[in-house]
């Protein structure tokens, strides 16, 4: 199985080894008891995840590799947060025993109604799990993947609409005077410049993949699934390039690239699937900046995956997780 883009970890304050080190601190005054965290909204989602994976366990109906995706999908979601007991102020929440299509089913859904308000740094992996779930038990059961994507894009339009909002609050004074902060503050100008690096590094991505989708689709007889697939993707790669193109204004936008290599170069079905991965994992690697600071970014790596597994069986993570939480790109 392929897996160009990374898989594995992603922990921020109040889970995984936490307690250990507020118990086991230098100093630690024996006449108070230790401050334990208060974990927010995303972070109890994250726990939760946790919970239903651990629950969880391969059952009839569940694909061949379930038992294997579970372990992979609880490495990256981490360890479920249980704090000292004698500290506890209720006993700890319990999942029901669900199959691995229940358990997928269940947790998607949880991550994608909460999407549009995700934060606390791990948004790149909660929607990395709840993507490869949704995929894969959708192969066994497609309502599955069906709801994800209503929910994806109900979070997104949400978002979108609280965006217009606040430009709309906005006083041109303000937008003015901000605009002339943003330039004179050094450590400003130099997130802008982040942003503009990254934004330009997913058009240049979105561009690129769309030459490559047209290379491609004539390798796919007209009626083919494949077909049917390269040419929904080119839309949404166009409607990827235009976003990036509005976040970036008409003076920092990269030109267009006159050509891309294509590796491989297709010249047949084989070679024109092999490519379709290739190029959604290109995307994939280049949104993970995005993902990491903004919500916006789910409803894009759904399409990658989505789109992705028109050619090949769905992958269950796009990125690694060397660390419990923490998302990578695989070098």
């Amino acid at each position: 199985m392929r897996f160009p883009v990374s898989r594995r970890g992603l922990l921020t304050a109040g889970v995984g080894g936490l307690s250990v080190g507020l118990l086991t601190a230098c100093g630690l005054r024996l006449d108070q008891d230790p401050e334990i965290p208060t974990l927010d909204a995303t972070q109890q989602l994250r726990n939760r995840l946790a919970r239903i994976l651990d629950f969880a366990s391969p059952g009839t109906g569940d694909p061949e590799t379930a038992g294997e995706d579970l372990a992979a999908f609880a490495a990256a979601v981490g360890p479920v947060w249980n704090p000292p007991t004698e500290f506890a102020t209720e006993a700890p929440p319990t999942e029901d025993e669900r199959t691995f299509v229940e358990a997928a089913e269940v947790a998607s859904r949880a991550v994608f109604e909460a999407s549009a308000s995700l934060g606390s740094g791990l948004i790149p992996v909660l929607a990395d799990v709840a993507t490869g779930l949704a995929l894969v038990a959708g192969a066994k059961k497609p309502e599955i993947i069906t709801t994800a994507a209503e929910l994806i894009r109900a979070g997104r339009e949400e978002l979108d609409g609280s965006d217009r909002g606040a430009e709309s609050t906005a006083s041109p004074s303000a937008t003015g005077k901000a605009d002339a902060d943003a330039g004179s503050n050094d450590s400003g100008s130099e997130e802008t410049a982040g942003q503009a690096d990254m934004y330009n590094a997913i058009l240049n991505q979105s561009r690129a993949a769309a030459y490559g989708y047209e290379r491609l689709a004539v390798n796919f007889g007209s009626k083919s699934r494949e077909r049917t697939a390269a040419l929904a993707r080119l839309e949404s790669l166009g409607a990827l390039s235009g976003e990036m193109l509005e976040r970036l204004g008409e003076h920092t936008a990269d030109p267009a690239a006159s050509a891309w290599k294509l590796d491989p170069t297709p010249t047949d079905a084989d070679s024109a699937k092999d490519l379709a991965l290739s190029l959604e994992d290109g995307i994939a690697s280049a949104l993970l900046p995005w993902l990491k600071a903004d919500a916006s970014a789910i409803l894009r790596l759904w399409e990658s995956a989505r789109t992705r597994s028109d050619f090949a069986d769905p992958q269950p993570l796009r990125f690694t997780y060397d660390e419990p939480g923490q998302a990578e790109v695989q070098k």
